[in-house]
């Protein structure tokens, strides 16, 4: 009896053993195992440097790239404000030929003063030798010889009341041109002083209605810009020298001031509608029929 349960307690014995001898059994060390960890972090942290560094490159290149872009920029700006300047100093020359046609203020207007002073000259030299001719065959009598002298003296002296009188013409043309040539060589700021001075000096003369224009074209180009004066030659011009060429344009800078400035749709309307009726034919009226 003892010896069949020594015989079952062994085979059961056996039976387990074969059992466990076909599980496999995994070795591995520490070691191995840590590094394993290690080098799954040190990829991870590898990913983000990397990503950083590119990040760092693009910025560096849009860095440079809006450099580039800012140079490019202050270029074009200058050569912009260079032809401003040049525009502007044509526009001058071209609007002082112009008024100079339009008021028959050239060179050759003078000469029917220098016809008139000829002629002068001419009957005054005729007559001369008559008296001089009296003056010789009556030479016992004093009395008949002064009258030509005094007739010698003042026929000279009628050519230089003549000039006097187209001398102020050329001294308001020369003041004119002063001013605005003070415009090319020293900007719009050193310009207002001498067109003001031409206004003060020369209220009624035949370019008095361009300064008022030139003076309100100088306070819009100064730095700050003064719309104040501005708008109160603009407003000289339109309402005072309505006949103008500049009118229209004048008109036209106050609707501008009025729309883009003081935000005043109303008298932008206005300025517009007056531009319209009064001068329909200007480039100006032209541009809202547009």
């Amino acid at each position: 009896m003892r010896l069949m349960k020594h015989s079952l307690l062994f085979i059961a014995l056996m039976s387990t053993t074969s059992l466990y001898a076909n599980i496999p059994i995994e070795s591995r060390g520490l070691s191995q195992s840590g590094g394993s960890s290690t080098n799954t972090s040190s990829n991870n942290a590898s990913v983000p440097s990397n990503l950083n560094w590119e990040l760092m490159q693009k910025n560096q290149q849009l860095e440079n790239d809006i450099r580039t872009l800012r140079g490019q920029l202050e270029e074009q700006s200058n050569d912009i404000e260079q032809l401003k300047k040049d525009l502007s100093n044509r526009y001058t020359d071209l609007d002082q030929r112009l008024e100079l046609l339009n008021q028959k203020v050239d060179p050759e207007s003078a000469t029917p003063d220098n016809t008139a002073n000829s002629d002068a000259t001419a009957t005054g030299s005729s007559e001369a030798p008559p008296i001089d001719n009296k003056a010789v065959s009556t030479t016992t009598s004093a009395s008949q010889v002064t009258p030509p002298s005094q007739t010698q003296v003042t026929q000279p002296a009628s050519p230089p009341a003549t000039q006097n009188q187209s001398n102020p013409v050329e001294l308001e043309k020369a003041a004119y041109t002063v001013a605005l040539d003070a415009y090319k060589q020293g900007g719009a700021k050193k310009a207002i002083a001498p067109m003001q001075n031409f206004i003060k000096n020369h209220p009624n003369s035949v370019y008095t209605g361009n300064a008022y224009f030139w003076l309100a074209e100088f306070n819009l180009a100064t730095d700050p810009v003064n719309y104040n004066e501005a708008k109160k030659n603009y407003t000289v011009v339109a309402t005072q020298y309505p006949n103008s060429s500049k009118a229209p344009r004048a008109l036209y800078q106050l609707y501008s001031i009025a729309k883009d400035v003081d935000k005043n749709t109303v008298s932008a309307n206005q300025y517009k509608a007056k531009i319209l009726s009064q001068y329909p034919k200007s480039e100006e009226a032209k541009f809202f029929n547009k």
